[in-house]
């Protein structure tokens, strides 16, 4: 499968989700904090406001590759030997080494789902008992030997596609640890997929600050700059092995990666939580950091080189950044209006995570409701769409909303907004179109 990604708008032709599925049915209160959530969602409100993003994507003529067929395929198509690779090291990962070799022997479909949702230790028959095992049953009635991986759904931290390969992340929590290997495998062996990866190697053996990087920090801003997150995610450590190891070496047109010093945070743990591109010299973003408004700092940006070091752009903010890269005539809106209320509000709820599936049309939450009030301002049209609407009457809303010279789609999204992420989290585009100037 070819990769093409080389901007953040251009209009979307491929893209791969994953659909939430048992994975957050079988996650409790008292999971929350381990498994990095703030409450337990409602599985068919999740996944109908799941359903909604995809029907905009695909009727404004993206392919959606399903993450978990693509898994199952993948697994159905490798060698055993790969096969049982991948389940060690995702049990490993998870500490329940001892449960691999039976694991691998289950058939694709039940395989693929156990790596997603989990396994319950009744489920396995010749493993043997075992201390880990003992403990779990005491802990409840029927404990699980393979824990879900929840936050699968957001598609975007775990590989990114960039330029004409898929970067592997690392991702830096122990609840997401066993997500790139899934998503690296699916995206190797998968035979309507395969893709070149890079970045690629298994570097568990490293202290975490040198494999700790996820998609939610890159943004493309151009085939030939980067912008990445130095976030609570995104170790500097990281970046540099990236950028030397992989970035530079496999992109001769790449000639500068900025990288935007943030806060540890969970409200700003990636990036993308403030800052994403809807236009050509457009960006959403939280003001107070990206162009110093209010009583914030505005964030330090350094820059990257091929065969240089890293440079501190003094006093320079991250939309000084984006005007020297784009032009001076670069806006930015901020996300939650000017009141630095609802600009704290909106930030939280995702507001400034937006994902394009073409240059100016944009999808976000509906309930960021100052700051598509501000969008109107630069002149975008809200299309509005919900899990009550048929999907030919949204295929229509949708149609028309492309005929525009800028649309917000907005859709429900009460429940997938509490599990911390928005439609650029939510997506993993792996085609686009390239942008003109």
């Amino acid at each position: 499968m070819s990769i093409h990604v080389d901007s953040e708008i251009g209009r979307l032709r491929r893209v791969l989700i994953h659909r939430p599925g048992d994975e957050i049915v079988r996650m409790t209160q008292h999971d929350l904090s381990r498994m990095l959530f703030d409450d337990i969602l409602s599985p068919t409100e999740t996944q109908r406001e799941h359903d909604v993003m995809v029907d905009i994507m695909r009727a404004a003529g993206a392919e959606v590759l399903a993450f978990d067929a693509l898994l199952s395929s993948a697994l159905e198509a490798a060698p055993a030997a790969e096969v049982e690779g991948l389940v060690e090291a995702a049990c490993e990962r998870a500490g329940a080494a001892g449960i691999w070799k039976e694991l691998s022997s289950w058939p694709a479909d039940r395989l693929g789902h156990a790596l997603i949702a989990g396994a319950y230790w009744d489920e396995f028959v010749s493993s043997g008992t075992s201390l880990v095992r003992l403990r779990d049953e005491q802990d409840g009635p029927r404990p699980m030997a393979l824990r879900p991986v929840p936050n699968l759904m957001f598609m975007r931290d775990p590989c990114v596609a960039l330029y004409d390969r898929v970067l592997v992340g690392r991702m830096a929590t122990g609840a997401r640890a066993r997500e790139p290997l899934l998503v690296a495998f699916a995206l190797r062996w998968a035979p309507s997929a395969a893709a070149p990866l890079e970045f690629a190697e298994d570097d568990v053996a490293r202290d975490a600050a040198f494999r700790s990087l996820e998609g939610g920090d890159v943004l493309v801003l151009s085939p030939r700059t980067l912008m990445i997150g130095c976030s609570e995610r995104t170790t500097p450590q990281t970046i540099e092995r990236l950028a030397s190891e992989a970035l530079f070496a496999d992109h001769p047109d790449l000639t500068s990666i900025y990288v935007v010093m943030m806060p540890h945070m969970r409200s700003v743990m990636h990036l993308d939580t403030i800052l994403t591109q809807i236009d050509r010299r457009l960006f959403l973003g939280h003001a107070p950091l990206i162009a110093g408004a209010g009583s914030r700092a505005p964030l330090s940006v350094f820059q990257l080189e091929r065969d240089r070091a890293p440079q501190h752009l003094r006093s320079a903010t991250v939309l000084d950044v984006l005007r020297q890269e784009f032009g001076a005539d670069v806006t930015l809106v901020p996300c939650g209006g000017t009141d630095p209320l609802f600009q704290e509000r909106e930030q939280w709820t995702d507001g400034a995570n937006a994902v394009a599936i073409a240059p100016g049309c944009i999808l976000l939450y509906a309930r960021n409701t100052h700051t598509i009030a501000t969008l109107a301002e630069h002149g975008f049209v809200q299309s509005m769409l919900s899990v009550v609407v048929p999907r030919e009457q949204r295929d229509a809303i949708v149609q028309e909303g492309l005929r525009r010279a800028r649309t917000v789609f907005t859709f429900t999204g009460s429940e997938l907004s509490r599990a911390r992420g928005g439609g650029r989290c939510l997506t993993m585009p792996l085609e686009r179109e390239s942008v003109r100037p």
